[in-house]
């Protein structure tokens, strides 16, 4: 790859996808009590944060309030909606806990068969 004296401004440079797994389930609040969210303000307040650092796909979890990964497509869905009301630029993948964000940099979420 070579790189001319323009060729890294943003403006000038492919379009990208960052895709962030920002925790899993596996981890407790105890290991990391100023990371993990717990709530789902936490959970909102997680995606903004990635979002803001560029992230375009974000694989997210749930939890229980006893901090424990959640499986209840109830809460995934409660999510889901609390981050469309936060964040207009929220769109659903194939799964639940898939999120796309687009903007005119970022590449669109695809849609359809895969």
């Amino acid at each position: 790859m070579n790189f001319l004296d323009d060729s890294l401004f943003p403006e000038n440079q492919e379009d990208l996808v960052i895709t962030v797994a920002p925790y899993g389930p596996e981890w407790m609040p105890s290991d990391f009590p100023e990371d993990l969210p717990i709530t789902m303000d936490e959970h909102v307040q997680k995606a903004i944060d990635c979002y803001n650092a560029g992230a375009t796909v974000l694989h997210m979890h749930v939890r229980e309030l006893d901090g424990h990964g959640s499986k209840r497509l109830s809460m995934f869905n409660e999510l889901l909606a609390r981050l469309r009301i936060a964040i207009a630029w929220i769109t659903r993948g194939g799964a639940a806990c898939l999120i796309t964000a687009t903007t005119s940099r970022r590449l669109p979420a695809r849609s359809g068969p895969r």
